[in-house]
């Protein structure tokens, strides 16, 4: 709790025009699922001032008993998924009561303030105060309700053949010992920090666990590994002396379990490294994670990086992971993410390579902006000229920031 105190002082110092997205805001606890999906309910675990808030509150007090004792009651499975998540009825009334709840100044106001405005998770909304509070409330439940629907009811997620649940839903194994093993850790788990939000939160992260389904926390604090070397050399750099700002590499995972990188994989790194060395950019960002085939070990942005740096010498200062996406428009989406918070230049273009194919897709009205807004709501790049057949350039957006809560694995 200390640390997040600190962490707000830094943001009130820093935080010279209220209410924008910033440049310099760094997320709390970045490296969990909880932040990673639902941004502003791990806030509020998060704040100590907004916890006394909320546990005054006798609605929302006994909304939290009430889940606790239904979740341990429960004895079949579709009593056991209903008690994971929120109903409808739930979903409204602690909306309405964190309306309430809020006023200019109080811990509410500062987490939107100093943490929720300029994060960006939530910039779609134009709404502010406590109609804003309703709707990232909202937007987080719902998300809550999605995941586990999808990895405990077996519903399908957007992309069914590498994000489903990794368990047969009508099977002995996972009515009679998976789920009801989820269920008895999250009530045990739960006892010791009761919140009106906290058993979906942990039934998420449960079954996320369990599905084997924890990769957007993979390398995580990316700047503290990976990454580490590249995002110090960010700020020496000079942009000026290059044409773009980084090469884009669109992963292509492989389709043997035994191969830790495609061939697609290696040639298209290995592009990145040849444009690279006619210092067309300072950086390369390879994107791709856990994704091809079903459940794999291996990481198309690690096996890249670590394919570049061992067969073409590409200095590991230059190289930048982003091991989330899993498919083309989070590539994209995560990448511009990475450029915003790291302190590349938003103005300027960078380019992506890819196959020819691939690149047909994201060049201005080709099906990806579509497909972009479809999935996420918003377009994160906007395209600019096809230098080649397999180079397109592209300029990251601030909206790449706003959390989509309908993919848990890489949200």
């Amino acid at each position: 709790m200390k640390l997040f105190y600190a962490f707000c002082l830094a943001c009130l110092c820093a935080l010279a025009v209220q209410g924008q997205v910033r440049r310099d805001y760094r997320l709390v606890a970045p490296h969990t699922v909880e932040s990673k999906n639902y941004y502003f309910t791990s806030l509020l675990s998060h704040s100590e001032k907004a916890d006394s808030l909320l546990h005054a509150s006798s609605l929302l007090v006994e909304i939290s008993q009430a889940k606790q004792q239904r979740l341990l009651d429960a004895k079949t499975t579709a009593e056991r998924i209903a008690a994971m998540k929120f109903s409808s009825e739930e979903i409204k009334q602690i909306g309405e009561e964190l309306a309430r709840l809020y006023e200019k100044g109080n811990p509410l106001d500062e987490l939107l303030t100093f943490h929720v405005l300029p994060s960006g998770c939530y910039h779609q909304y134009k709404e502010t105060g406590a109609e804003l509070i309703r709707k990232i409330w909202t937007q987080d439940a719902e998300g809550m309700n999605y995941a586990v629907e999808v990895y405990a009811a077996g519903r399908k997620p957007n992309y069914p053949a590498i994000d489903s649940i990794g368990f047969d839903v009508n099977s002995r194994r996972f009515t009679e010992e998976i789920l009801p093993a989820c269920q008895e850790n999250i009530a045990l788990w739960n006892q010791k920090s009761p919140a009106f939000y906290s058993i979906p939160l942990k039934s998420v992260c449960m079954l996320l666990d369990v599905n084997d389904r924890r990769q957007s926390l993979d390398y995580e604090p990316l700047g503290e590994t990976e990454n580490a070397e590249a995002y110090k050399q960010i700020g020496q750099t000079d942009w000026e002396a290059y044409p773009y700002t980084a090469i884009l590499v669109l992963g292509a995972g492989p389709e043997d379990p035994r191969e830790r990188i495609s061939p697609e994989g290696k040639l298209r790194a290995a592009y990145a490294a040849m444009l690279y060395r006619q210092h067309e950019a300072p950086f390369i960002i390879l994107s791709g994670g856990r994704v091809h085939p079903y459940h794999t070990p291996y990481n198309e942005a690690y096996e890249m990086k670590k394919y570049l740096m061992e067969v073409w010498q590409i200095p590991e200062s230059a190289l930048i992971m982003e091991p989330h996406a899993r498919h083309t428009t989070t590539n994209f989406r995560n990448a511009a993410r990475i450029m915003f918070r790291a302190g590349f230049p938003m103005n300027r273009y960078a380019i992506a390579t890819s196959s020819a194919s691939h690149i047909d897709d994201v060049a201005t009205d080709s099906s990806l902006p579509r497909r972009c807004q479809r999935e996420l709501g918003y377009v994160p790049y906007r395209a600019g000229k096809r230098l080649a057949q397999r180079v397109v350039e592209f300029m990251p957006l601030a909206e790449s920031l706003i959390i989509n809560p309908k993919e848990p694995i890489d949200p």
